[in-house]
């Protein structure tokens, strides 16, 4: 009879519960960062932070999030399938919590991403508990939770959350299938991974670095045992993207609409890899604690080289492929957004660095501290009420002024590329945050930004259909239309009130 091989536990983990501390101070940190005061208190700063983040109103993509799934199940299915890169899979998932008539329509749309975020975090810690150190797995998961890329993407009505909580079952799948080679750990990857690329497509860079990975285990460690499973799973996956392919090769011919950044810079990279917020704060804190707490309390584990090896390839290797493909083609993928799956390894790396500084219970302390500070501070936290991109805000002042003819931009870069001029049409979600807030007013649309053509048709109602308004409005986004319209309108003799919401304008013309 076969035996199983035996789980593998880094060699300090049991080392990983310092012994008691001498001092007052010491002991009183102790007891606060492994007894219940802990997560009752990570729990105050989550509400804090994350409640006004899930009941603000929509920005664009989450309208058009609310586009796909507003009409049901096979209509969200319908419509993503004729749109380029969006999420088929999600577009379901969201159609099922999508409930037009509830006042928290907005925040129940938003629920998947917080079920994705939760997937994430459980995965986190399993992975922390068993590679780093015993105990360590809430530092983690504070890290991750509260880290600023997470609370910017997993508080929207998109894909993202869910998708980076497959990445984490999948990474933690994947290395519990190295050490124990059983088979319902390669099942568990393989869901994941589909998971993956069914929920974002550029998530899927991860499946490449545990190619990496396994390369290196089986070849340079020489653990090659059931090698052959994981190449069947490959398999699998790869078999299971067939059914995308007519939309995949739909992204691939509209691939030209991407791009609505520049080129990154070494410093987007670094900030990408690095975020400031999360530096100071972890520094900070370092130093708070070393003042506090000045008895060596280092946690005695060192991650083994397999391990170092997947968490540094997770970190590093998307945003350096991204950034190389957006210096070198036209499609500038250099996003935030679409590198959020990096997120958890930066999490797990920082967790790292505390326990070896400061041991199991000081690593829990340091990051709950150096997230406070910074990137999730509960004084500024209310600012997370009202988002500058949201578009409730902008919407109350074009209903505030009923029956006045409005211009309104698409908000999408989209609307560069496809007919614009049609305006708020059914079968097109370059208008969606008009689906999700609809107005009464008199619509004249415009493309995101100026264009030649988009300029020429302003001029053409200008001199016909407004030429006896005396009153007409203009949204305005992050000043893309801005100085021309204001130039042009007041050569037709009117003149311009601002009203300001977040990022938007809105000019009242009046003459």
């Amino acid at each position: 009879m076969r035996m199983s091989t035996p789980r593998q536990i880094s060699p300090g983990v049991r080392d990983a519960v310092p012994p008691a501390s001498p001092n007052r101070i010491g002991q009183l940190l102790d007891t606060f960062a492994f007894g219940r005061m802990f997560p009752v208190t990570a729990g105050i700063l989550f509400v804090a932070v994350w409640v006004p983040r899930l009941l603000r109103s929509f920005w664009v993509d989450e309208a058009g999030t609310y586009w796909m799934a507003h009409e049901g199940l096979i209509r969200a299915v319908q419509k993503t399938w004729h749109w380029p890169g969006q999420s088929i899979l999600y577009s379901a998932i969201a159609s099922l919590f999508c409930f037009d008539r509830s006042p928290l329509r907005d925040t129940l749309l938003r629920v998947p991403t917080l079920i994705g975020l939760a997937v994430a975090a459980y995965f986190v810690y399993r992975i922390a508990e068993r590679r780093i150190g015993e105990r360590i797995g809430l530092a983690a998961v504070v890290l991750l939770v509260f880290h600023p890329g997470v609370i910017d993407l997993a508080s929207l009505a998109r894909p993202y959350a869910l998708a980076i909580g497959a990445v984490a079952a999948s990474c933690w799948a994947l290395d519990e299938w190295t050490a124990s080679r059983r088979r319902r750990h390669l099942l568990g990857y393989v869901a994941a991974s589909v998971l993956i690329i069914y929920l974002h497509y550029f998530f899927a860079v991860i499946l490449g670095i545990h190619a990496l990975y396994l390369l290196y285990v089986f070849v340079v460690e020489g653990r090659s045992r059931r090698c052959v499973e994981a190449i069947l799973a490959a398999g699998a996956i790869l078999i299971s993207v067939i059914p995308l392919i007519p939309h995949l090769r739909l992204l691939v011919d509209q691939r030209h609409t991407l791009p609505f950044t520049g080129p990154p810079s070494r410093g987007d990279l670094a900030v990408d890899l690095a975020p400031p917020l999360l530096i100071a704060g972890t520094l900070v804190a370092g130093c708070l604690l070393l003042l506090v707490w000045p008895e060596p309390r280092r946690g005695m584990a060192g991650l083994d080289r397999s391990f170092l090896f997947l968490l540094s390839a997770w970190w590093l290797i998307g945003p350096l492929l991204f950034m190389a493909v957006s210096k070198v083609t036209t499609m500038r993928i250099f996003v935030p957004r679409y590198l959020a799956f990096s997120l958890p390894a930066q999490a797990l790396l920082f967790a790292y660095l505390g326990y070896r500084l400061f041991g199991a219970s000081g690593a829990r302390i340091w990051a709950l501290v150096s997230v406070a500070l910074f990137a999730a501070n509960p004084f500024v936290a209310i600012r997370g009420m009202r988002g500058s991109d949201e578009l409730l805000p902008v919407i109350r002042l074009v209903r505030a002024e009923p029956n006045v003819p409005v211009f309104f931009p698409s908000l999408l870069q989209e609307s560069l590329f496809y007919d614009w001029r049609a305006g708020n049409r059914p079968d097109s979600y370059l208008f969606a945050p008009l689906v999700a807030y609809p107005i009464h007013n008199e619509l004249l649309p415009i493309p995101v930004t100026t264009t030649d053509a988009a300029k020429a048709y302003v001029d053409e109602l200008v001199n016909s259909r407004l030429k006896d308004k005396t009153k007409v409005l203009f949204v305005e986004y992050n000043e893309l239309w801005e100085p021309w319209i204001l130039t042009r309108m007041q050569n037709e003799g009117f003149h311009a009130t601002v009203r300001t919401a977040g990022n938007f304008k809105l000019f009242v013309f009046d003459r």
